[in-house]
């Protein structure tokens, strides 16, 4: 009986500790809100006649689906009954007629000219549970028909080709599915000119012979031959755009030949960062530039048509991150996008009757949103491994935040980061490590995190933390490690192995047992495209000891835990197995259940949580008033 009610005693005495709730927390509440929620414009697409824009356009905390009548100026608009977290995709195809993919309710077109709403197919088209469908060609040139594929009834698993008729709704099947072919590429025109497959970890792509049958063209080992990433089919359909590290480290833009799959011009490359994407002139669909990441997205162009354009349009906007989004097939009117750092994409339609580049609507509030101070920074790793790059945002108060992204293949720009934002107004500096996995540096860089969660990576992870500390922007014990996924992980291990930098973690929706992570994935259908990077050769005791849900006897210092109950990726489970834990072992800990939210939080409801939460524990753990 003493036991129990020394237990009890114990726990309340670990939740007086926690920090205030949110309602009493410190933070500005307007700021809260203007960070938190949806863009005022979003997505914003332009159809191929040029008369109709679409995109999500913030209605309170929800971004609605809009379609705008460009010829009224933008005054007429009509608000479709879906909202961003009904989308899987849309696109403009036949001019006037916007399809959706929605996640609930199939395909569906809107017919603008029409205003009429309704199923895209008529008769049986993809379902529920199958393979989601992609729209291969919107054929600009038979506008009433588009080319799609999903999967195919007679095949389970693999998609067929359909070519539909979007104003009848009728569909024909014209290439039937087959085994390792999970995704087709086709010309703008319309012809089917690549199909690309994986077979355990074999990445394998297809090219057709004049009789219809299919040889194999490409044929590598998804981890360890040279990256290779289709990206697009050009117009002729003679030439593919991929992305390839055959001739160096970095992935380099390549025009490969679609029949027979050698490579033919390197357009472009660069010798520190990977190419990301290429730009395709939305008049012709060939390629005029590159795109990269070194601090920030930057653009290459090297045609100098569009090059000029965008100069020039750049100049009238007085904005330099540009960029065209689309442009009508008489090249009447184009559509641009500009990039900022301190605020949501703005959107830009120009009018060449007129000559007029006019913006969109915008919240004129977000001229008022804190920009951070923020610059690339190269960290010496020990030991002679290198330097890391990583993103550095100053708030001067000698207290900082590492934020660790997650993926953990991807990588941190000084793209709009609310969230950072949030953080650096609320005085904490914030250190993002491109850490060893991470993509955009190299195949050397990417594959240097293979099976080393838990190791290598965080090793990263510490040196990114004593970096801080001796640039003297943060002191020892005033520094929290905070991240979303494989970063809520890492903020996890942290908490376990780096007691003597840090003073709290904060993990949301992180991996809290490699083991069930493995699980999860396993159950999926590619699981070899994924699991090897994670586990590699380790055995299932090394996997143990690297799990923060294994080595929560070690965890010193105080942890914030947020998990989605919806999470599709890494499984509610886990934030509760570690809330578990942690509660058995005493540790100090808060655990917030975001009820129905996922993986990516979507709803403003669910990131003012999460912003505010983390703030809240921040303040109590390392800020001014805390007691350390």
């Amino acid at each position: 009986m003493y036991d129990r009610v020394s237990r009890l005693i114990s726990l309340l005495l670990l939740a007086l500790m926690l920090p205030l709730p949110a309602a009493l927390a410190v933070g500005e509440a307007t700021l809260l809100k203007q960070l938190s929620q949806p863009p005022f414009l979003a997505a914003v697409s332009m159809s191929r006649d040029g008369h109709f824009l679409s995109g999500l356009r913030r209605n309170e905390d929800v971004s609605e689906l809009v379609v705008w009548y460009a010829d009224a100026g933008l005054n007429e608009a009509e608000v479709l009954p879906y909202a961003f977290e009904d989308l899987s995709w849309m696109a403009w195809v036949g001019g006037g007629r916007l399809l959706l993919s929605l996640n609930e309710h199939g395909l569906v077109l809107y017919d603008a000219h029409l205003r009429r709403l309704r199923p895209l197919i008529d008769g049986e088209g993809p379902r529920p549970g199958d393979l989601p469908p992609v729209l291969l060609s919107s054929l600009p040139e038979d506008p009433r028909r588009i080319l799609l594929q999903w999967e195919d009834p007679g095949v389970p698993g693999y998609p067929a080709v359909f070519r539909v008729d979007a104003v009848s709704g009728a569909s024909e099947k014209i290439i039937g599915g087959w085994k390792p072919v999970i995704r087709w590429w086709a010309s703008p025109q319309g012809e089917i000119i690549l199909g690309e497959g994986f077979v355990a970890r074999r990445h394998r792509l297809f090219a057709p012979r004049a009789d219809g049958s299919w040889d194999m063209i490409r044929d590598r080992d998804y981890f360890d031959d040279d990256a290779l990433a289709v990206l697009a089919v050009e117009t002729g359909g003679a030439t593919a755009l991929v992305l390839s590290s055959h001739d160096s480290d970095t992935r380099a833009l390549w025009r490969m030949d679609a029949r027979s799959g050698d490579f033919m011009k390197r357009l472009a490359g660069h010798d520190r960062y990977d190419i990301v994407a290429a730009i395709l002139d939305p008049e012709t669909n060939l390629a005029v530039g590159a795109t990269y990441e070194e601090d920030g997205i930057e653009d290459m162009v090297w045609a100098a048509t569009h090059q000029g354009r965008i100069k020039d349009m750049a100049a009238r906007a007085g904005i330099a991150n540009l960029s065209l989004v689309a442009a009508s097939v008489d090249g009447r009117r184009q559509l641009y996008r500009a990039r900022l750092k301190h605020a949501p994409s703005r959107y830009f339609l120009y009018d060449a009757e007129v000559d007029l580049l006019n913006p969109l609507p915008y919240d004129p509030a977000e001229d008022a949103l804190p920009t951070p101070e923020t610059k690339g920074v190269w960290i010496d790793l020990p030991r002679g491994k290198g330097q890391m790059h990583a993103l550095l945002s100053r708030a001067h108060t000698g207290r900082a935040v590492v934020l660790v992204h997650g993926g953990p293949v991807k990588r941190v720009t000084d793209s709009y980061n609310p969230f950072v934002s949030w953080l650096t107004a609320n005085g904490y500096s914030v250190l993002q490590p491109n850490f060893r996995g991470s993509s955009g540096f190299g195949e050397r860089w990417r594959r240097a995190g293979y099976a080393e969660w838990g190791h290598d990576m965080q090793d990263d992870v510490r040196t990114a933390t004593e970096w801080l500390v001796d640039q003297n922007i943060a002191r020892k014990g005033e520094i929290c490690v905070v991240g979303g996924s494989y970063g809520g992980y890492a903020a996890l291990m942290s908490s376990i192995k780096d007691d003597d930098l840090i003073g709290c973690a904060v993990s949301l929706n992180g991996v809290t047992s490699i083991e069930l992570l493995i699980r999860h994935l396993e159950e999926g259908r590619f699981h070899m495209l994924t699991t090897p990077r994670i586990q590699g050769r380790l055995s299932k005791w090394a996997l143990r000891r690297r799990s923060p849900v294994n080595r929560a006897d070690l965890v010193r210092v105080p942890v914030l835990l947020l998990h989605s109950t919806n999470d599709m990726n890494v499984r509610f489970e886990h934030g509760q197995l570690m809330h578990t834990v942690l509660t058995r072992l005493e540790k100090v800990h808060k655990f917030i259940v975001l009820e129905g939210a996922e993986h990516q939080l979507k709803r403003a409801a669910d990131k003012r949580i999460y912003y505010q939460s983390t703030l809240n524990f921040l303040d109590a753990h390392i800020g001014p008033g805390s007691q350390r």
